[in-house]
């Protein structure tokens, strides 16, 4: 056997060396795992809201392209939005007669279609206006898109997170059909207090 020389140390970690890098570990993954958890909570319902701004976009281009109206409406029964060409023009979804522009995917766990103030998702407030006769010409549970790229009405759809954050897809203007996706910081009015991120100085937290 070789000889161990004078001063040389053995290699590898001692046990107590282990142990510290284990506490460091766990102690960073604590202090990293809400900031993960909050990412991915935002990510999942920024998704959701900008799925359903798609969905409008495709809707009225097809009522352009096509000269047919279109809607988007949400499908409860399948926790995600149609699009689709109304050719009978009736105002509801007829299979075999209306055309599918578009079918969404499935809410993200933990995502609702829930508005402030409701008790519970799929509430009155989820769908803003849109479904209301006294606010929208034609009321429908979403948007109705004119040939000329027009919209029936103002009107939100609107996304609820696990922790109580709360966005909408808005559309702004009628006769333009913009769409924005908006943020609630709170308040006693569930139809008031809604910013885009950075709007009037108001930055989303989450």
């Amino acid at each position: 056997m070789r000889p161990r020389q004078p001063g040389r140390a053995d290699s590898g970690f001692s046990l107590v060396e282990l142990l510290i890098v284990l506490a460091l570990i766990a102690i960073l993954t604590l202090i990293g795992m809400p900031w993960m958890l909050s990412t991915l909570n935002r990510a999942k319902t920024v998704a959701a809201a900008k799925e359903a701004s798609t969905m409008m976009q495709l809707a009225r281009l097809e009522s352009i392209k096509q000269g047919v109206p279109t809607q988007v409406q949400y499908v409860a029964a399948t926790d995600s939005f149609l699009a689709f060409a109304d050719n009978d023009r009736n105002g509801i979804y007829t299979a075999g007669t209306d055309r599918v522009i578009a079918q969404g995917n499935r809410l993200p766990k933990g995502v609702y279609l829930w508005g402030p103030t409701d008790a519970g998702p799929e509430g009155t407030r989820a769908i803003a206006d849109w479904d209301t006769a006294a606010d929208c010409v034609d009321a429908r549970p979403g948007p109705i898109f004119r040939t000329d790229g027009s919209c029936n009405c103002a009107g939100a759809f609107r996304f609820r997170d696990a922790h109580g954050n709360f966005l909408e897809t808005r559309i702004l203007f009628p006769a333009t059909s913009k769409i924005v996706i908006r943020k609630w910081f709170g308040g006693s009015d569930p139809d008031d207090e809604w910013f885009e991120n950075g709007e009037a100085g108001k930055q989303w937290q989450w």
